[in-house]
C-alpha cells in the first residue's frame, strides 16, 4: 500500500479545517452518516474502473472538510492514492495552481519509473503563465493521459474549496468533468454554494447533465443530529435555542455551546447581535479567526474598512448608515457591500436592499479584530446615525456603552431610558447592566440633572426590589448621593414638602446626612458614604489589589490563570463601582484602603 504524505496542501487543508475538528472530532461524520455513506459508495463505483466526480456542497461550518477526512481515511484503508488540495484565494494568480499541490504529492508518492520525470515535467508546465494558452488552460491533455496511464489500484483527488480555485485550476477541473479520465478515479470538489464562481457553477451543471457528477448537500442539522453532536437530550429548552441560534450549522452549535455552557434560552441571538451575553474570555474569536482567516486576509483596505463598520452597527445594514459609520461616500459603500454579499460575509435581508451578517458570531469576529480607538469612534457615529433616525434608547444603548460613555451630556439620560425599557419588558438583568453603564458615563460628565438621577434611582430601586440584589443601588446612591435626587421617583415616593431645592415645598430642617433612610430605597440603610471595596466581587478585589502592586493585566492574567481580556474586564467594572477611570487612580484607593485596614 502507497503511504499518504502530508504536502503544504494537506496541512492547509487540515489547519483550515481544525476550528471544526477540534471540538467536533469524529462526531460530525456520525451525525452526518448519510452522506458519509454516499461517499463511500464512490469508493465502491471506482474500483470497477470508471471516473466518479462528486459535488460536496455547504456552507462554511457544515463539517465538509470532516467528511473529507473521513473518506480520504477510509480511501487509504482500501489501498487507494489519496491526493488532496486546498484552494487559496491569495493563488488566484498562480495557474492551476490546485493541480500543483495535487502533483507535488504526487511526485512524493511516486514509485513507477519514469512517473517522476513526468510529473516534474508536468508540474513545470502548469506552473508557468497560461497567457499562451488560447483556452487559458495549461496541459489538460497531458494531464488525463498521466491519470489514465498511471492509475491503477485507484486514486482518490480531494479538492476542498473549489470556490476559490484559480481561473486555470478551474478550466483543469472543467476538462476532467467533461472529458471523463478513463481509470479508477474519484474526484470530490468541495465548494461554498453562496461563494462559487458561475464557470463553476457551469463546469458542475454540465457533469450533471452528463451524467458524470452527483451532488451532496450539507443542509443544516436537524433537532435529533444536535443532540447527537453536544450529546444532550433531545427535549431540553437549552439544546432546542442553541439549534434555532446557530442555524443548524455544527461549528456555530459547538461554538455557542461552548461559549453560552449555562444559558437555557435568553437571548442568544440577540445577544449577539448587539455583542452582549458572551463571557469576554471564551476562545471563540480565535476559533472563528482560525476559520475565517482566508476570507478576510483577501479583503482590500475599502472592503474590510466596510466590514468593519458593518459590525459596528449590526444588523439590517444599509448603504447609507454603513458608509457614514466608514465615512465613506454612499456609492462606494453601496458597490463594497454587494462585494461582500459576493465573499458570503454579508448577506441580502429578504424584502429590501438591507443586509446582514451570515451570522451574529462572524460579526463578532470582525467587531473584535477592529482597532480600539477607531471602534470607539465609530460607534460614537452609529449613535449619530440612529438617533437622527429617531431610533429608541434601547438600540442607541450598546453603541454608547462602546463608545467612551460619558462623551456626551445625553448619554446618562439614554442608558437611563434604556434601562427602564428593559424593565418594562422584564428584564432585570439588562437594566441592571444599563444603570451599570450609566453610572460609568456619569462618571465622565458633569453631575446628572435631578431628572436623569432619579430616573436612575429609581430603577436601580426597582432592580433591587424585584432581585433582591441591593449591590447595584448602593452604588447609584454613593454616586448620586441621598439628596433631592434621591426622592425624585419610584415606589414610595415621599411627599414634596420632603423634598428640598423643589419649587414650592418647605425645605428640611434637618441636614441631609441626619435624614432618615427612604422607603423607596431599600438599601439605603446599608449604603456606604462613597465608593468602596465592599462593592467589589471577591475576583475584582483579587485584581485591584494586584493592580494596586504595579502589576500589568498580562501579568495579573499570568499570576491568575486567567486571559487578559478577563483581566480587563474585571478592572473596567471595578472603575464602575468606584467611579474612577485610571489605574493611577485605582492605585490611590488601593493604598488608601490598606492604610485604613492597618
Amino acid at each position: 500500500m502507497i503511504a499518504v504524505r502530508e504536502t503544504r496542501g494537506t496541512r492547509e487543508l487540515r489547519d483550515a479545517g481544525s476550528v471544526a475538528r477540534d471540538r467536533i472530532s469524529l462526531r460530525t461524520d456520525t451525525v452526518r452518516r448519510a452522506e458519509l455513506d454516499q461517499l463511500r459508495d464512490v469508493l465502491d463505483e471506482v474500483t470497477s474502473g470508471r471516473q466518479t466526480v462528486v459535488e460536496l456542497a455547504g456552507d462554511p461550518g457544515s463539517g465538509k472538510s470532516r467528511l473529507l477526512t473521513a473518506l480520504a481515511e477510509d480511501a487509504s484503508a482500501r489501498g487507494f492514492t489519496v491526493l488532496r488540495a486546498l484552494a487559496d484565494p491569495a493563488e488566484q494568480d498562480l495557474a492551476g495552481a490546485l493541480f500543483v499541490q495535487i502533483l507535488r504529492d504526487w511526485i512524493g508518492l511516486a514509485d513507477l519509473a519514469g512517473l517522476r520525470d513526468e510529473l516534474l515535467a508536468l508540474l513545470r508546465r502548469i506552473s508557468v503563465s497560461v497567457e499562451a494558452s488560447t483556452d487559458g488552460c495549461p496541459n489538460p491533455e497531458r494531464l488525463r493521459a498521466l491519470l489514465e496511464q498511471h492509475t491503477c489500484r485507484g486514486l482518490l483527488i480531494v479538492l476542498d474549496d473549489v470556490h476559490a480555485a484559480d481561473p486555470g485550476s478551474l478550466a483543469l477541473l472543467d476538462r476532467l468533468i467533461r472529458w471523463p479520465v478513463r481509470a479508477p478515479l474519484a474526484l470530490v470538489v468541495s465548494h461554498r454554494p453562496r461563494q462559487t464562481p458561475q464557470t463553476l457553477r457551469a463546469t458542475l451543471a454540465r457533469g450533471s447533465q452528463l451524467g458524470t457528477t452527483r451532488r451532496i448537500e450539507l443542509g443544516r442539522l436537524g433537532l435529533a443530529q444536535a443532540a447527537e453532536l453536544l450529546d444532550l437530550p433531545a427535549t431540553t429548552p437549552r439544546l432546542r435555542a442553541l439549534h434555532r441560534d446557530s442555524h443548524g450549522n455544527p461549528l456555530y452549535l459547538l461554538a455557542l455551546a461552548g461559549v453560552c455552557p449555562g444559558r437555557l434560552s435568553g437571548r442568544p441571538e440577540g445577544s449577539l447581535a448587539d455583542l452582549r451575553g458572551l463571557p469576554p474570555d471564551a476562545a471563540l474569536p480565535d476559533r472563528l479567526a482560525r476559520h475565517l482567516v482566508t476570507e478576510l486576509a483577501v479583503l482590500g483596505p475599502e472592503q474590510r474598512l466596510v466590514l468593519d463598520a458593518a459590525s459596528v452597527l449590526g444588523t439590517e445594514l444599509d448603504a447609507r448608515a454603513v458608509a457614514a459609520v466608514a465615512g465613506t461616500s454612499e456609492d462606494e459603500a453601496c458597490r463594497t457591500i454587494d462585494d461582500l454579499r459576493r465573499l458570503d460575509l454579508l448577506r441580502p435581508l429578504a424584502g429590501g436592499p438591507r443586509s446582514t451578517f451570515r451570522h451574529p458570531l462572524v460579526r463578532w469576529l470582525v467587531h473584535d479584530g477592529t482597532d480600539f480607538c477607531w471602534r470607539s469612534d465609530a460607534h460614537r457615529r452609529a449613535v449619530g446615525v440612529l438617533a437622527g433616525r429617531g431610533a429608541p434608547a434601547e438600540r442607541l444603548a450598546p453603541h454608547i456603552e462602546r463608545a467612551t460613555p460619558g462623551r456626551d451630556p445625553q448619554d446618562a439620560a439614554v442608558l437611563a431610558e434604556a434601562a427602564r425599557s428593559a424593565l418594562r419588558s422584564g428584564d432585570t438583568d439588562l437594566a441592571g447592566h444599563w444603570l451599570g453603564t450609566a453610572l460609568t458615563a456619569l462618571g465622565h460628565q458633569d453631575p446628572a440633572d435631578d431628572r436623569v438621577a432619579g430616573q436612575l434611582l429609581a430603577a436601580a430601586g426597582e432592580v433591587a426590589a424585584r432581585t433582591g440584589s441591593r449591590g447595584l443601588l448602593a452604588e447609584a446612591t454613593a454616586r448620586l448621593g441621598r439628596g433631592s435626587r434621591a426622592d425624585a421617583s419610584g415606589p414610595g415616593r415621599p411627599q414634596a414638602e420632603e423634598r428640598p431645592g423643589r419649587r414650592g415645598a418647605a425645605p428640611s430642617r434637618r441636614p441631609a446626612a441626619a435624614r432618615p433612610p427612604r422607603s423607596a430605597l431599600p438599601a439605603a440603610t446599608a449604603e456606604p458614604a462613597g465608593p468602596s471595596f465592599e462593592l467589589l466581587t471577591e475576583r475584582e478585589r483579587e485584581i485591584a489589589e494586584l493592580a494596586g502592586t504595579g502589576l500589568r493585566s498580562r501579568e495579573i492574567a499570568d499570576r491568575l490563570g486567567l486571559s487578559a481580556r478577563t483581566v480587563e474586564v474585571h478592572i473596567a467594572r471595578t472603575y464602575r463601582k468606584l467611579g474612577i477611570g485610571s489605574r493611577a487612580a485605582l492605585v490611590r484607593m488601593v493604598v488608601e484602603e490598606h492604610r485604613r485596614a492597618s
